[in-house]
């Protein structure tokens, strides 16, 4: 019998990387019946026939809600069982059909509640990031958005079982991701990977990152210019977990100190 994905896709404009990265996805690949479904922010047209076009759930309401809050009301409307897989993916994420076959295979044989992979940041594979991650410190933030670098990132070509993975890309147990009451809303963009992964580890749950697999993520990080509005709400997020969870430490690579 086959396996329900659901790849969940958060729109504000992105109708054009989307419509270049997803049409004609394959809606079968080996064991599993893909669900490509979009939740719009902008209703956009082209998006919306696009949609109809190729079989995909589309679902917009003129609500203007954050990244997190997308993504549960998407999962709510979907409504995955336990047993299914929901798959949270950025608008700007080039998927591998063979590639994402694999990966959930792994994420099933592992018994992952979260799987993340390797991350390419250009289609030619001579950029690679990593979701191999530790949480973060307070100066980590600082040093990733001041400094551009990042010390909780580790190496990219080791398999493990890290603190947290990048929520551009994340494969989650659809039983996991109702457990954990989905994102929390409070975070409108940025953090929420990094607060939904520090209670999965509160829950003793597994979380995996294989390089073996690899997608590729041409993000635009505007996140990194200061004073952007996209840089304030960035900074808001931070002292939001760092308030949320008692984060005290000042520097280092964090660890996984959720307890």
């Amino acid at each position: 019998m086959k396996k329900d994905v659901y790849i969940a896709i958060v729109s504000h404009n992105h109708q054009d990387l989307i419509i270049d990265a997803f049409a004609s996805f394959p809606k079968n690949i080996g064991n599993y019946t893909l669900h490509l479904s979009i939740i719009d922010n902008i209703n956009s047209q082209k998006l919306k026939t696009f949609s109809k076009e190729e079989d995909i759930v589309y679902y917009a309401d003129n609500k203007q809600r954050g990244y997190g809050a997308n993504l549960n009301k998407l999962f709510d409307l979907l409504s995955p069982k336990d047993e299914d897989i929901f798959i949270v993916c950025n608008p700007d994420i080039i998927l591998n059909p063979i590639q994402l076959e694999k990966i959930l295979d792994k994420t099933i044989e592992e018994d992952a509640d979260i799987y993340g992979v390797k991350v390419y940041t250009r289609r030619d594979f001579s950029k690679v990031s990593s979701s191999n991650r530790s949480f973060p410190c307070i100066f980590d933030f600082f040093s990733s958005i001041v400094l551009k670098k990042r010390p909780y990132i580790h190496n990219p070509e080791v398999y493990a079982n890290p603190d947290w993975i990048s929520g551009a890309f994340m494969v989650i147990k659809s039983s996991s991701y109702k457990k954990l009451k989905g994102f929390d809303e409070r975070y409108f963009l940025y953090c929420e990977d990094i607060d939904i992964c520090y209670r999965a580890k509160k829950e003793k749950m597994k979380i995996v990152y294989n390089p073996e697999f690899y997608i590729i993520h041409e993000s635009q990080l505007a996140s990194r210019t200061i004073f952007s509005k996209t840089f304030l709400v960035h900074l808001r997020s931070i002292f939001r977990y760092l308030i949320t969870h008692r984060i005290t430490c000042i520097l280092g690579t964090g660890g996984n100190y959720a307890k």
